[in-house]
């Protein structure tokens, strides 16, 4: 059972939930929202999207100096390039897109609660983007201990196939880099943040789903 506003204003503060909480939200995302209730928290989870980050940096930067290397154009990004590219990708992208889904979400709910707090939210959409995050990491894995080297960025999206990339068109690049976006690990993130929107805002659970879709054709656009 989520705890009302009124609850959560009369009773003592809760014990931290620390690591268990970004844990739960992929074990048991039913514990986890009452967590994010009581608690509020998105540090733990933060560092666990930053180390997913560093792990899939650490992965997928070698094969994809190789895969650059091969380009025939003048200008070829460094390995170093190839990193901060990624970094930003993987470590600042999805603290942007938390804040942009906790603002849209809790001027959403003060509809209907107008002391809906923003923390609230902002530990739900934070907590939320870990199965992303994890889901970078094992494709990351998968796809170097396939193959060492990939000819082609599409070669080693698809190692794994965790994405609509898959049902591109053949030589189509624009079409596989929309649709490569559209992942198992980000649908997660985002069903789950479907959930903590109905439970959270108090709104029909076909609505908020409306409202994450929304938000992940946002996060794709953000991500691209």
């Amino acid at each position: 059972m989520i705890p009302s506003p009124s609850s959560e204003a009369n009773e003592q503060p809760p014990a931290p939930a620390g690591f268990t909480l970004p844990i739960d939200i992929v074990v048991a995302p039913g514990r986890a929202f009452v967590k994010i209730a009581q608690t509020r928290e998105w540090i733990p989870a933060l560092v666990v999207i930053a180390l997913c980050g560093a792990a899939t940096i650490a992965l997928d930067t070698p094969p994809f100096t190789h895969i650059t290397s091969l380009s025939k154009a003048g200008d070829i990004p460094t390995s170093s390039d190839i990193m901060y590219q990624l970094a930003f990708l993987l470590l600042i992208v999805p603290l942007l897109v938390s804040m942009l889904v906790a603002t849209m979400v809790t001027a959403l709910a003060r509809w209907k609660e107008p002391a809906a707090p923003y923390g609230r939210f902002f530990s739900l959409a934070i907590n939320c983007m870990v199965p992303s995050a994890l889901g970078n990491v094992i494709h990351g894995a998968v796809a170097v201990l396939r193959h060492p080297t990939y000819a082609s960025f599409r070669a080693f999206d698809t190692a794994l196939p965790d994405s609509l990339g898959v049902f591109a068109a053949p030589g189509n690049d624009r079409e596989f880099g929309f649709l490569a976006h559209f992942g198992i690990f980000d649908a997660w993130s985002f069903i789950l943040i479907g959930y903590g929107i109905s439970l959270f805002a108090r709104i029909r659970f076909s609505t908020a789903l409306f409202i994450a879709a929304a938000l992940y054709f946002i996060y794709v656009f953000a991500y691209n």
